[in-house]
């Protein structure tokens, strides 16, 4: 069974979508700060000038930092896709509908890669469990995952073309609409680190099963199945 392991790529990629998160969160409280500042102005009172730099520093600087990590993780998660599906060709000894490159190359198609990128982590999922895949439902949380992936991307969208408020009242509720996008893209990513756990354990549970076992007997794994598993070599004798 020729398969590339998957294992510590997928490792990489889910703690940088942690970090994601992690920075969504400290974007979100940013928001938060600002928007207080400004109820606070809207309710009649006062702030320094100070805080109001304070509150824009730490809003822009945290989208930034987030960008440049969004950045690296679509980076590692395209390859990380592209081995996952050459990986699920093999196990499932063909006929799927995606190459490992278009399963990519979507991503990057405008308009088909709202819809298309669904389809392929899908097809990803079924066809890592080997044997009779087309027959299984597809999982919600992949559903889930790209429902919220596109909610988050359309407020961003309409943030992002909206014209500038001209009065405190709207940019609280520019501010508001952001940290809705911010929930959604924490849940996305949330998900995206389920689906992956779950394909490498899929992938993997595959090549454990193909190893010929016998009662009483325990069979060894090969060098192919130990690099697959991400299993340390045996130590030399």
């Amino acid at each position: 069974m020729s398969i590339r392991p998957t294992r510590r790529i997928a490792g990489a990629l889910v703690f940088l979508l942690g970090t994601q998160i992690v920075l969504l969160v400290a974007e979100a409280s940013a928001l938060l700060y600002r928007i207080r500042l400004l109820g606070r102005v809207e309710a009649g009172g006062s702030i320094t000038l100070a805080e109001a730099d304070r509150a824009d520093v730490l809003v822009i600087t945290s989208v930034w930092v987030w960008l440049l990590v969004f950045v690296g993780t679509g980076i590692v998660w395209c390859v990380w896709q592209y081995r996952a599906q050459r990986n699920a060709i093999e196990l499932a000894g063909g006929g799927l509908k995606f190459t490992p490159g278009w399963a990519v190359g979507w991503w990057f198609v405008p308009l088909a890669n709202l819809v298309k990128p669904f389809e392929t982590v899908r097809e990803l999922w079924k066809a890592s469990h080997g044997g009779a895949w087309r027959s299984l439902n597809t999982w919600r949380v992949i559903g889930w995952w790209w429902a919220l992936w596109l909610a988050g991307s359309a407020l961003e969208w309409g943030i992002g073309r909206s014209d500038t408020p001209t009065d405190i009242s709207g940019f609280i509720t520019q501010d508001l609409w952001r940290l809705a996008s911010l929930g959604f893209e924490v849940g996305s990513a949330v998900l995206a680190i389920a689906i992956v756990r779950s394909i490498v354990g899929l992938q993997e549970g595959v090549v454990v099963s193909s190893i010929p076992q016998m009662p009483g007997v325990v069979t060894p794994v090969s060098a192919d199945s130990q690099a697959v598993l991400g299993l340390p070599p045996p130590p030399s004798e």
